[in-house]
Order: C-alpha cells, then sequence, then structure tokens
C-alpha cells in the first residue's frame, strides 16, 4: 500500500489552487516548505480519523492480515470480532 500520508498529501495538494494565479499546488509539491504543509494537514486528516474510531486499511487483505486471522479462525471459539481485530492490527493501518 502507498504511504497513506503521501497519497492524501498529494490529493490536498492536488485539491488546493490559488484562484488568483491560477497556480495549482501541485506545481509546488517540489517546494519543501509547501510539501511539510500539506504533509501536516495529511497528519491532522489522519488523527482525526483515528480519533473518531476508525481505521483506514487496503481494499484487499495482505498476506500479514490473512496470517494473523487464519489462527483465530480456526479455533472453534473464534469470535468474528477477534478475527476482524487481529486483521486490522497486522494491517498496518496508519496510527
Amino acid at each position: 500500500m502507498d504511504d497513506l500520508r503521501e497519497v492524501i498529501a498529494g490529493a490536498i495538494a492536488e485539491s488546493d489552487r490559488n484562484k488568483e494565479s491560477g497556480v495549482r499546488m501541485a506545481d509546488l509539491w517540489g517546494n519543501e516548505s509547501y510539501r511539510r504543509t500539506v504533509t501536516k494537514h495529511a497528519d491532522a486528516a489522519l488523527a482525526a480519523i483515528k480519533q473518531a474510531g476508525f481505521v483506514v486499511v487496503p481494499a484487499e487483505p495482505t498476506e500479514a492480515m490473512i496470517s494473523a486471522g487464519l489462527p483465530i479462525a480456526d479455533l472453534d471459539s473464534g469470535h468474528p470480532e477477534d478475527i476482524y481485530r487481529a486483521m486490522i492490527e497486522a494491517s498496518n493501518a496508519p496510527t
């Protein structure tokens, strides 16, 4: 999975437009100061997602996620919630 922080920062930059000059802020992506600014915005978005009780995981489970869930699923007493939590933990969801 792409570094989610970079994906979010890039989306912020792409959507940011200086209406007066017509310069797309994505064109400033190489500017270190601007890049730090949009990365801080991405960090804030990820923190808000986490604080709201959500995590962002890949659309398809990774091998690590499957490996984490299988031993619990194989137990007779494996509850879906436990399998889910093990897979989420193994997903490397941003924290």
